[in-house]
């Protein structure tokens, strides 16, 4: 339990506030600002090990986001009540059934069998795939019905598109007759009311023999729906008010479809938005670079260099800190700005996050117990907004602390007995300590007070931590020392503040002799605490030195043997390439004898005296490879290798050019045909002359584009011979910067049309699609918009 002023003093509203920013739905965004930490150890652990295996989905399959789904509940609700679902709102029902489809998939996809809980959980999640097919196909838009969602739909819009067309036609030829376009104000066909009119000067009204629908705001413009085409207007109306009611029986036909499965559809909604929030917590985990904390069972309080989540990453200091079980008590001291109040936070903070199955920014054996209430007195914001002092403000929030901590409970104080005087706020603080202390509560507090780091250092079941104090800078280090009680510094920061030292050896007089001999106590142990801190890190610091240079010793050892048997591997290639060239020229041979057996003498001898020569020169040539592959390589001495000297690169076999002289580290500059690289100088065998050749030129190549057609015709095409041809086709349309193309695919059997819309439904270039209009090539023509 954990109540909001403490969630807000902690911090951990705002880290709610970055999961649901993680979060890809509405819903999950929603069970994340919600989210509550576990009060049972088997909950606290499930919810955990739910985060590690979304984290290991997240990981191992980097392009699997669950997929973005609306919230539905307001459609279900409506089809319970019987009620039909418009386009958009069909559109989310197939949306979330596809994103439980993709969930499904990707979460179960677990070959090594790690998952065990969000498998269970992605498999109770119900799969309908002819209500998406069918949604999808008639379903091209939230205020688009597909012509092909029933006949009756095609027919009639086929019927609206001739009527369209007709009356198109009649109106044209009279805005361009001469007997008419006299008496119109523009030559335009528009619409008012839905019936289509032309612009006529009101002179002219008597001219024009219609029906008036409107009238410009001058009065200068009548807009008529002549005579010729009133009938066909009608019929037009009629036929769009029938499309109208098919298009709603359609849609209530497909809510009708789903309606029987608005439990299950419920259901894949709820898994769809906890799994959203599990994800969230995943995708939070790796922003932060957080590890999963464990629930420890005896009550253990172990955090190692927790970094506090919402402190800059690069500025942050780590803390780490242990509590036994028998040691419930946590008395942190040091200066002010040290980090005293932030180490309580942290540790509120890491509790409620670690009992909500998200991660901590801290060490991977970091654990805590598990804590049923955390309760906080940091602050004094309460003392402003209720116009108390800061010392009733405090009392009034330790008063309901003491009314409900028990064991098992986690308590944080933040300076507990300050704002009254000394001696009665330490009465008070060591009596609160104490029954807090014997009731078994965790309890961190901050405190100035030298009596109270006194007591802590003989009571049973309290510990003393400080925050560590610079005494060389005189400047805090925010970094927690446990079983040190620290001093307040207020002399030595004072000093360095430029307080006169007269004055602050007078304010030292005013102190008790026992109290001064104390605070002397704890510097001069913090001097001593100090150096052989500084000697520890100086002994771990050569250590890890020591470590480096032998593994890089043994590195070289390694890098050297892999060299070894790299150059042994390349000389039995090169030698059963030798080998090889041996067996093709021999066979060359034999065929040659062959042909000198067919040949006369003359000629026979001459022959055989050529291939003699061949055979002598090629002999010659690999042994000579022979030896160069078996004979040692002596490297050049460094100074000797000069730019435009001819060298071997050993290691390749290649012939190169010195560029450069070598380095301080040995390393040169060649250029071995077209290309330039760096080698070491024992890697190089010089040749007799200079290379007198210069560095290759490199050629450039002009791309020429050549125009893209406004249309594709796939006549003649197989389905899966189109779809190549398309996106060949819309890629080089894209990079022309067309923003609207035709594929012709002609009417036929409908096959080649219903898989080039399928295809256009999933590209990445397309915007949107539409078959073709009236004089456009109707359904043998798919309109493309491009994005």
């Amino acid at each position: 339990m954990i109540d909001r002023r403490v969630k807000r003093i902690l911090g951990y509203d705002r880290i709610l506030e970055m999961l649901a920013e993680k979060a890809q739905s509405s819903l999950g965004k929603k069970l994340a600002e919600e989210l509550e930490p576990a009060d049972t150890l088997e909950l606290a652990e499930r919810l955990t090990e739910e985060t590690k295996e979304a984290e290991t989905i997240t990981l191992s399959q980097p392009s699997f986001p669950l997929q973005s789904f609306s919230d539905i509940g307001p459609e279900l609700g409506r089809l319970r009540s019987g009620a039909g679902l418009n386009a958009k709102e069909l559109m989310r029902i197939s949306q979330v059934l596809k994103a439980s489809r993709r969930a499904k998939k990707g979460i179960q996809k677990d070959e090594l069998g790690r998952l065990r809980l969000l498998p269970a959980m992605a498999g109770n999640l119900f799969l309908e795939d002819e209500i998406v097919r069918r949604i999808d196909e008639a379903i091209l838009g939230e205020d688009e019905i597909s012509d092909f969602a029933s006949p009756e739909l095609r027919s009639i819009r086929r019927k609206i598109q001739s009527e369209n067309a007709f009356i198109r036609e009649k109106l044209n030829s009279m805005i361009r007759g001469r007997e008419h376009s006299k008496y119109l104000q523009d030559a335009i066909i528009t619409m008012r009311n839905g019936r289509y009119v032309i612009p006529v000067k009101q002179e002219y009204r008597g001219a024009v023999q219609g029906l008036v629908h409107d009238e410009s705001q001058s009065g200068a413009t009548l807009f008529i729906e002549p005579v010729s085409v009133v009938e066909a207007n009608n019929r037009l109306h009629s036929l769009e008010g029938e499309e109208r009611r098919e298009i709603e029986r359609i849609l209530l036909e497909l809510s009708d479809l789903a309606r029987p499965y608005t439990a299950e559809l419920q259901n894949n909604l709820d898994i769809l938005a906890y799994l959203d929030l599990v994800f969230a917590k995943a995708a939070l985990a790796v922003q932060m670079g957080a590890f999963p904390g464990a629930i420890h069972a005896e009550g253990v309080l172990d955090i190692q260099e927790g970094r506090h989540p919402l402190i800059d990453k690069n500025t942050v200091i780590p803390v780490s800190l242990r509590l036994e079980p028998d040691k419930n008590t946590l008395i942190i001291t040091g200066p002010n700005t040290g980090g005293k109040t932030v180490t309580l936070k942290l540790v509120g903070l890491f509790a409620a996050m670690n009992q909500s199955g998200l991660f901590l920014p801290a060490g991977a054996k970091t654990a805590l117990p598990l804590f049923h209430a955390i309760y906080a007195d940091i602050g004094d914001e309460q003392s402003i907004e209720q116009s108390l002092s800061t010392f009733s403000s405090h009392m009034k929030n330790i008063t309901y602390i003491l009314r409900h901590a028990q064991k098992g409970d986690l308590v944080l104080l933040d300076e507990l007995g300050a704002g009254t005087d000394p001696e009665e706020g330490t009465a008070l603080a060591l009596a609160i300590l104490e029954e807090l202390n014997r009731r078994g509560v965790k309890l961190l507090t901050t405190t100035h007070y030298s009596e109270i780091k006194a007591f802590a250092l003989t009571a049973p079941g309290f510990v003393n931590a400080s925050m560590e104090f610079d005494s060389q800078s005189l400047k805090p280090t925010y970094r927690l020392l446990m079983g040190v009680a620290g001093s307040s510094n207020a002399f030595l920061i004072s000093k360095r503040l430029g307080l006169k030292r007269e004055i602050i050896e007078n304010a030292k007089s005013f102190m008790r002799d026992e109290r001064l001999q104390f605070d002397s106590l704890l510097t001069e142990a913090e001097r001593t605490r100090s150096k052989a801190q500084r000697e520890l890190e100086r002994a771990r610091e050569m250590e890890k030195n020591a470590k480096e240079i032998d593994a890089k010793a043994k590195k070289l050892e390694r890098d050297l043997e892999e060299r070894r048997k790299a150059a042994l591997e390349k000389a039995r290639e090169e030698a059963y390439e030798i080998v090889r060239k041996a067996r093709e020229e021999t066979e060359d041979i034999i065929k040659e004898a062959k042909k000198l057996q067919k040949m006369s003498q003359p000629e026979a001898t001459k022959t055989v005296e050529k291939v003699r020569r061949e055979l002598s020169a090629k002999s010659d040539t690999m042994q000579r490879q022979m030896r160069e592959s078996k004979k040692p390589h002596t490297p050049p001495k460094k100074d000797d290798i000069r730019p435009g000297d001819s060298v071997r690169i050993c290691s390749l076999g290649a012939d190169a050019t010195v560029l450069e002289a070598p380095d301080g580290k040995g390393m040169v500059a060649v250029q071995a045909g077209i290309m330039k690289m760096t080698v070491h100088y024992t890697d190089l065998e010089k040749k007799q002359g200079k290379s007198g050749k210069k560095a290759a030129r490199t050629s450039s190549v002009r791309l020429v584009h050549k125009p893209v057609p406004l249309s594709l015709n796939l006549h003649g095409y197989t389905v899966e011979e189109a779809l190549l041809e398309i996106d060949k086709y819309l890629d080089d349309a894209f990079v022309a910067g067309l923003s609207e193309v035709s594929i012709i695919h002609g009417k036929g059997t409908g096959a080649l049309r219903s898989g080039v819309q399928n295809y256009l439904r999933h590209h990445p270039h397309v915007a949107k699609f539409r078959l073709g209009k009236y004089g456009e090539g109707e359904a043998g023509v798919t309109v493309v918009t491009l994005k």
